[in-house]
């Protein structure tokens, strides 16, 4: 065995085919092993390189070469449904390495993407760790209705808000489908664009076991606002008329305090990450598996997140059969602030708001300074230490995604095969916010005496993909294509309360205060449920000629449970043209020229994220009082 520049190649494996029969080669490329009688063809694999099959025949000694393995995002794009090279494809898309996302010290990798991709958006909702990013792609396409792009893993669609409880350590590769040729394959649900992501697989070889850590920190940036110090701002005080009626000597004692509200309420957040991963397998069966461990100090104190994941992810080969399965699960736990809801005593604003003549404890008693009445400071801005550190927000986070795929290729027609994918993407969120009655926010609740709030959803989403396929070559015409049916589902339930008076120390449940009209503490119960479903059958062709002219063709019919009967099924479609200039002859002699294509695409998308909900087709009753007397009544006419 040697590879292609003819050097020996150890380590390969040598497996007859439909059989465990096998063996590797040594240093100096050489094996040997006992074939059956029936044994047709040796097939020989080795990791970094693609695999290669030989014929047996009447041969007694069959030596042969592997080519190796291209490496090259660029040459490859994988749409979710096929894979197609670069030139051949019409379509606008961007690939991201893995390098940059798996590096990237972020909880949620959709932040990673950020400045990886050009006609991409990427900004972050907030600073706490594990929160999502907006990501647009080529900007917002709707007023109405949503600009989430669609989100493919391993060929089913997952959900764009729960990238806080996945690895991405364990991303290959990441594909972003920007205009209608790529889109139009996903129709409804393509008009935002679609982010396709591939799990890393096993490589047939030796086993590979590897370590990856990671350790940074993150600061609050430099502070380049200046603000007063605490004489300065007794001085203002003073000026403009005493308001608190201070004493010469209360304000000469608080004239040296110089309390850093940011010293109180920030840090420097430590980051760490570890993950071990394993990989390999032979010609036949071939495997990846990773644990993960993630731990993000927010740089605001009493926050971060944690994460727990695992993967495996196994493929195998029999005969004329491949099949295998992929399977993922992690868990997120995420320690928060109001910092998001812009509430006035977040820490953001408590270092530019509050005075650097107050202290957040009182430097004898220890107890959290309240002397402008519950929670609040002298000045009236609320205590943002007892806000962040007695307040608890927290978000608790079960994330599952599996798919199966089988996979058959028929003998009597080359290129010609058939598979069918299904997989399912679960999530479940639990949150609690408890305020305690000795805060500011806590005294606002219901009845003063501080709340707890507790959420719950879930969601459940199935993908069913079931395809017919060719792929062929004709002297100079190539052909690639498939007839697909499509099945997506899926199910959202949540729930929620809010309950007030906790007056007896506990900060869970128990210390609930059962709600009447007299004490105030009347509890709020919320609760919500629906369910949408997709059924859609589409084609595409890629066709070329000569390797330099390619047409990509793409037609969908989708039908949406969100629409009435009568339009239930909607059209959508592209078509696409690339002339590979650099290959035609008059630029033989370009020199530095290595790639220069021009393309042309038109194609309808549809937006699935409507403003009309999952039951805007339907006819809706509710309850009215007429005359005295109750009854039901029209409160959304139905739209067939």
């Amino acid at each position: 065995m040697t590879d292609d520049k003819g050097n020996p190649l150890p380590n390969v494996s040598v497996v007859v085919r439909g059989t465990s029969v096998g063996a590797t080669t040594g240093a100096d490329g050489s094996y040997s092993l006992s074939v059956p009688a029936s044994a047709t063809a040796l097939l020989f694999s080795s990791v970094g390189f693609e695999p290669t099959s030989v014929d047996i025949g009447t041969k007694t000694e069959i030596s042969t070469s592997l080519k190796a393995a291209s490496t090259d995002l660029e040459n490859v794009i994988v749409t979710g449904y096929t894979a197609v090279q670069r030139k051949k494809f019409s379509g606008a898309t961007v690939s991201v390495t893995p390098e940059d996302v798996r590096k990237a010290p972020f909880g949620s990798f959709d932040q990673a993407l950020q400045g990886k991709a050009s006609g991409v958006s990427v900004v972050a909702n907030s600073g706490q760790p594990g929160s999502n990013a907006v990501v647009r792609v080529r900007g917002n396409g709707s007023i109405s209705g949503g600009n989430v792009p669609l989100y493919i893993m391993d060929g089913i669609e997952i959900s764009a808000a729960d990238f806080a409880s996945m690895n991405q350590g364990d991303f290959d590769r990441i594909e972003i489908l920007k205009d209608a040729v790529g889109t139009a394959m996903y129709g409804s649900r393509g008009a935002n664009g679609v982010i396709v992501i591939t799990t890393r697989r096993g490589r047939a070889g030796q086993l590979n076991l590897n370590y990856d850590m990671q350790l940074g920190y993150s600061q609050l940036p430099e502070d380049r606002l200046i603000v007063m110090n605490s004489a300065q701002k007794i001085d203002y005080e003073l000026r403009r008329g005493n308001p608190y009626g201070w004493s010469t000597a209360e304000a000469d004692s608080l004239r040296n305090v110089n309390f850093s509200w940011k010293d109180a309420l920030f840090q420097t957040g430590v980051t760490q990450q570890h993950q071990l991963s394993a990989s390999g397998g032979t010609a036949n069966s071939r495997f990846y598996a990773s644990l993960s461990y993630f731990d993000q100090e927010g740089i605001v104190q009493n926050t971060g997140l944690k994460r727990y994941t695992a993967r495996v992810n196994v493929d195998n080969t029999i005969k004329n059969w491949r099949f295998g399965v992929s399977m993922q699960v992690g868990y997120s736990k995420i320690k928060g602030t109001d910092e998001a809801t812009a509430y006035i005593g977040s820490p953001l604003n408590a270092i530019r708001w509050s005075n650097p003549y107050e202290r957040a404890k009182d430097p004898i008693t220890g107890e959290y300074q309240q002397l402008g009445g519950v929670g609040v400071l002298t000045s009236g801005q609320p205590n943002a230490a007892m806000e962040l550190f007695v307040n608890q927000r927290q978000t608790l986070q079960f994330k599952g995604v599996g798919s199966a795929y089988l996979e058959f290729h028929f003998p009597f027609l080359k290129g010609l095969y058939a598979r069918t994918n299904w997989g399912g993407d679960f999530a479940q969120n639990e949150g609690s916010v408890y305020y305690d009655r000795t805060t500011y926010t806590g005294a606002q609740a219901a009845g003063g005496n501080g709340s707890l709030a507790r959420s719950a959803n879930r969601q459940f989403r199935y993908t069913g993909t079931t395809s017919l396929n060719y792929k062929q070559t004709f002297g100079d015409h190539e052909i690639d294509g498939g007839l697909f049916m499509e099945a997506v589902k899926t199910d959202f339930r949540a729930m929620g309360f809010t309950g007030y008076g906790l007056t007896n120390g506990f900060t869970n449940e128990t210390g609930i205060t059962a709600g009447n009209a007299t004490n105030g503490y009347i509890p709020q119960v919320s609760g919500s449920g629906t369910q949408n479903g997709l059924q859609s059958y589409f084609a595409l062709l890629n066709y070329g000629f000569k390797n330099k002219y390619y047409l990509t063709l793409v037609g969908r019919r989708d039908g949406s449970s969100r629409l009435g009967v009568d339009n239930r099924f909607q059209n959508f479609g592209s078509v696409g043209a690339t002339w590979v200039i650099s290959d035609e002859n008059f630029l033989a002699n370009a020199g530095k020229l290595d790639d220069l294509r021009l393309r042309a695409s038109y194609g309808t998308t549809g937006n699935y994220i409507s403003a009309a909900g999952d039951y805007g087709q339907l006819p809706l009753f509710g309850r009215i009082a007429y005359n005295g007397s109750n009854g039901w009544s029209i409160t959304q006419p139905g739209n067939l």
